[in-house]
C-alpha cells in the first residue's frame, strides 16, 4: 500500500497504518527535521493550501491529523471561522486522487464541533465513514490522550464488496469509548500479561506508579521526568517520546 501523509507531525498515523510513504505534507521546522531523519528520499509537498493535486502520485490510503485548534476545548473552539481550519483542504486532496482509504485523526471536541461538516464533506464527494472515540489509556498508556479516528472510504468500495458477496476489507472502528477507566489504570486494576521486565525505578512516581511501571513493561524503562537547566527543571523530551509510545530517539 502507498501512503499519502497530510499535517504528518512526527509520522504517528503513518506508523499505525503502516505501507510505504510516497509522499508528506508538513511545514513544521521541527517534524521538518524529524520526518527528513526518517525518509529522506520521499518528498515533502509543503504547505498544504498550495498543493496542485493533479500533479501528485496517487496513493493507496491517504492519512491526516488535521489541526484540532478550531475544536479543541483548549482553545476558542471558532471552527470554521479560525484561520487554521484546514479540513476543505484534506477534503480537496481526498476527492482529486481517490485512495482506497483514508485515515483521519482529530481532538474528542471534534465530536461536537466541525465532524458533522466533515461527513457532509465526504458524503457530498461519495465517500462513506466510521468513526470512535480511544484513548491512549486504553492500551495501557500513562496518559488520556482522547482521540476521535475517522475511516473514510468510497461508497463504491462498499457496494463492489456487496456485489462480490465476499468478506469486507473495509477496516471498521467500533462506536465506543473508553473499555477501562483512569482509575483502573492508576489502581494498577487492569491485568496485562506478556509485560516486558523493568529496572526499579529511581523516580517516586506517587500514584501514578501502578501505570508508570504498566507502561514501562510495555514498552521499556522510563528516562528521567524532568532535566536540569540552569536553576530551573524542565520537561525532558525523551519522557514525553516514551510517554507517547514512540522508539527511544524517534523524535529527540
Amino acid at each position: 500500500m502507498r501512503v499519502g501523509s497530510l499535517f504528518t507531525g512526527y509520522g504517528g498515523l503513518d506508523m499505525a497504518v503502516g505501507g510505504d510513504l510516497a509522499w508528506y505534507a508538513e511545514i513544521e521546522p521541527a517534524a521538518c527535521q524529524v520526518l527528513a531523519h526518517h525518509h529522506p528520499d520521499v518528498p515533502n509537498l509543503g504547505d498544504i493550501t498550495e498543493v496542485d493535486w493533479s500533479q501528485v502520485e496517487p496513493v493507496d490510503i491517504i492519512t491526516g491529523g488535521y489541526p484540532c485548534q478550531p475544536f479543541s476545548h483548549a482553545g476558542s473552539r471558532k471552527g470554521k471561522n479560525d484561520d487554521r481550519h484546514l479540513w476543505p483542504y484534506v477534503r480537496d486532496a481526498i476527492y482529486a486522487l481517490r485512495p482506497k482509504y483514508a485515515i483521519l485523526e482529530n481532538v474528542s471536541g471534534h465530536l461536537t464541533l466541525g465532524l458533522a461538516d466533515v461527513l457532509a464533506d465526504l458524503t457530498q464527494i461519495g465517500w462513506d465513514a466510521e468513526w470512535g472515540t480511544y484513548r491512549a489509556s486504553d492500551i495501557g498508556a500513562p496518559h488520556r490522550r482522547e482521540r476521535v479516528f475517522i475511516i473514510a472510504y468510497s461508497s463504491n468500495l462498499r457496494r463492489e464488496s456487496r456485489a462480490n458477496n465476499s468478506q469486507s476489507k473495509i477496516y471498521t472502528v467500533e462506536r465506543h469509548h473508553a473499555r477501562t477507566t483512569d482509575t483502573d489504570h492508576v489502581n494498577g486494576k487492569q491485568e496485562i500479561t506478556g509485560l516486558r521486565p523493568v529496572t526499579a525505578a529511581h523516580v517516586n512516581w506517587g500514584k501514578y506508579a501502578q501505570v508508570i511501571t504498566r507502561w514501562e513493561r510495555l514498552t521499556r524503562p522510563a528516562p528521567d521526568p524532568t532535566y536540569q537547566s540552569g536553576k530551573r527543571q524542565r520537561l525532558n523530551p525523551a519522557f514525553v517520546e516514551w510517554m507517547m509510545g514512540l522508539p527511544e530517539g524517534h523524535v529527540t
